[in-house]
């Protein structure tokens, strides 16, 4: 027993340590000072970038550990959680540059822009998600972790841009002109389509041809029925508004209620494909 709480504590405090070297990573890219940005100058767009780095890597970790303590190898936990940072920041860039091209996230977020920190959270739970699907099966190869990993975020990116296509909004527009809605919206829709991602790629591996297929499948049709229920939603729910225009005049409060049913609805659809 004593055994056990002696593991369980080194876990933790292994898990520290990664969250360290992530906060260390992260404070180099922002090229600014971001402890002073948080704690002496109140800076909630900050904030909301750490809070979304800490929880989308501590979601990550959590796909490492999958097998539980009993299954835990030391070794593989520090292997694949270093692998999992790498691709954490990697990702994390690709939606960064994908997502809002043509501004610097950096210098919005160092002004104080919520929706730009707002993103960015969103992107790092988003990734942390998938992760926690890459790495949960515990059964083959690391390379289809990466690869499948690899496989679910191109995906995440897609499905975004398809649905900013449907609600008609410019996200980098929005996110300079600090429209709230925008941000709770593209962050909503990055954690609904992670949920629905992470099932496509959990599991064990059974062989590229079959994996890859089931994938394919299960990622077109948890893109699609989340469109076509979101909709359906929106008419039962919100008969009298159009979303497109609660993103467009910024009403913040018909956002968070709209992902609210997003979210929930992606949770269903993981769960059934």
């Amino acid at each position: 027993m004593n055994n056990i709480y002696l593991l369980v504590f080194v876990y933790v405090i292994l898990t520290l340590v990664f969250l360290f070297i992530a906060k260390k990573i992260a404070d180099g890219l922002t090229r600014f000072d971001d402890d002073r940005a948080i704690q002496q100058e109140g800076n909630m767009a900050v904030a909301l970038r750490r809070f979304g780095l800490f929880l989308g890597l501590g979601v990550a970790m959590t796909g490492v550990m999958g097998g539980g303590l009993s299954r835990l190898d030391m070794m593989t936990f520090i292997i694949d959680g270093g692998i999992a940072i790498v691709l954490f920041f990697c990702a994390h860039y690709v939606n960064e540059y994908l997502l809002v091209p043509g501004i610097s996230n950096n210098d919005l977020i160092k002004e104080g822009n919520v929706p730009t920190g707002l993103v960015e959270a969103g992107s790092f739970l988003a990734t942390g998600i998938l992760l926690n699907g890459a790495f949960a099966g515990g059964e083959g190869p690391l390379l289809s972790a990466v690869i499948f990993f690899l496989l679910g975020q191109s995906f995440l990116v897609l499905a975004v841009k398809i649905h900013q296509r449907v609600y008609r909004f410019n996200v980098a527009a929005c996110l300079q002109e600090r429209n709230v809605s925008a941000g709770v919206t593209v962050a909503g829709l990055l954690v609904s389509y992670s949920f629905i991602l992470r099932a496509t790629i959990a599991g064990s591996f059974t062989g590229w041809a079959e994996s890859l297929g089931y994938f394919l499948a299960s990622a077109l049709t948890g893109i699609v029925g989340l469109l076509i229920f979101e909709r359906l939603a929106g008419f039962i729910f919100l008969a009298k508004i159009r979303i497109t225009d609660e993103i467009t005049r910024a009403n913040t409060a018909a956002a968070v209620l709209i992902q609210g049913i997003t979210i929930t609805l992606a949770l269903i659809i993981s769960r059934l494909i």
